[in-house]
Order: structure tokens, then sequence, then C-alpha cells
């Protein structure tokens, strides 16, 4: 049978494409993250991964560590594993992957992390989940008091100067989205159960629908995830 596409129309059609570039602070490829994403987007939207540790060593990674005065950043390595990593020594980082992407036909990066950042130099734009994220909850919320879990209790002052910068009180939790149990999200929400909140955050972009589902049989609360957010106001501009 004749192949009704010639060349000069496949070249059309895939200038038609969106393509995003999603950049991890962990390893790639996000087999967590990638799949629920496609879900938001058209069919034909390309993805390309990049992550922060994907080129490192062991031992350069572990020169990533947090040291006093700097910002805790939790992300995920290839093998499903957690890793903890200084914000403020992957930012350079994060900045070439940025570079790397305004060689190539990229039409938007999502910086998969609801940490604060400094926004980056890119003529392409970027997704910033933490911007974003405090807007779309101050939009259904308002103000009050949110309860957040978070991958790991040391980062409760950053989460809580976050939250406070658009008004909201915050019971701040932690369980990882990569290594906690089943038990771990139901003794967090309990915990969360008795502080009086408005609603359950999880304010990482590895929390799951799956996770959302445990938090729901233990609690009435409304319970945003921050991926949900982010990949949903993302598709609108593709």
């Amino acid at each position: 049978m004749e192949n009704k596409y010639t060349k000069d129309t496949k070249e059309e059609f895939e200038m038609l494409m969106k393509t995003i570039c999603v950049i991890t602070i962990g390893q790639t490829p996000r087999t967590d993250m990638i799949p629920p994403l496609k879900s938001y987007l058209p069919n034909d939207t390309r993805i390309i991964e990049k992550g922060v540790l994907d080129s490192l060593s062991i031992e350069e990674i572990q020169n990533l560590c947090v040291e006093d005065g700097q910002t805790t950043l939790v992300s995920r390595l290839k093998n499903g594993k957690s890793v903890v990593v200084s914000k403020e020594k992957v930012i350079p980082i994060i900045q070439k992957l940025i570079d790397e992407c305004q060689k190539t036909e990229i039409d938007l990066i999502l910086l998969a992390c609801t940490g604060k950042f400094p926004f980056f130099l890119s003529e392409i734009p970027v997704i910033y989940p933490d911007f974003l994220l405090n807007y779309a909850v101050k939009g259904l919320l308002r103000e009050g008091k949110l309860g957040v879990i978070v991958p790991l209790i040391q980062q409760s002052e950053m989460i809580s100067d976050k939250w406070n910068e658009v008004d909201f009180k915050t019971y701040i939790t932690s369980t990882s989205p990569y290594d906690g149990s089943h038990e771990e999200f139901v003794q967090a929400t309990k915990r969360i159960n008795e502080s009086q909140v408005q609603a359950i955050l999880l304010d990482c972009m590895g929390y799951s629908n799956e996770m959302k589902n445990i938090i729901r049989e233990h609690t009435n609360k409304p319970i945003i995830i921050a991926r949900n957010i982010i990949y949903a106001n993302l598709a609108e501009l593709l």
C-alpha cells in the first residue's frame, strides 16, 4: 500500500507538535511522574526529560549534600529511592540544563520541583511550580491554615515561609513520596486531622493520586496534590 504521508507532510506535522522538557532534581527517567503528566497533555506532545543528577557519579551526588544554612530538596534516583540535595548547589546545574534546551526545538520547560527558585535565564518559557501552586491554592482557599505533607521534616521552615507569603498558616508533617509506607501516610493524616486545618496539601511533585487515596480514607478534608495543579495548568499552554 502506498504511504500517503510524504516526507514534507511528516516534517510539517512534526513542526505542529509541541515539545516540553521536564527538568527533575533527581535522575531520569521519572517513571512515576511522566505517565500521569501525559494524561493531561495532547496525544502528540513530545516530552524530553533532563535530570540534575543524570550525569553525576555517586561521589558527585554526595558532594551536593545540604550544608548549614542551605535549603533541603528531595527527589528520586533512577532506582526509585529518594535523594537529598542542596538547592543552592543544584541551581547552577539547572541553569546549565536550561541552557541546553535553548539549542533545541523545545516549546516549554517544566521545572519539576515545588521548591522556591530564582528566575532562570531562558528564552523558552519556564513553568515554576512553587509560584503556580501558591497562587492556585490562594485562589481556591484565600487564606487560613493548611496541613502540608512534605518529604522531610527538615523542610518545615522553608515550607512555612513559602506559604506565609500568600497568607497561609501551616501545620507541617512529613512522609516521603518515594520511601513512605501506607501506614506512614495514615499516621501523617491523623496528625493533620488534629490540627484544625482547611485542607491538606501534598507539597512535592513526587506525591501521586494513589497517595491521595490513602489520605482520603482517613480524612474529610479537601486534598490537593501539587503535581495535579501543575500538570493541569501546563496543559492549557499546549
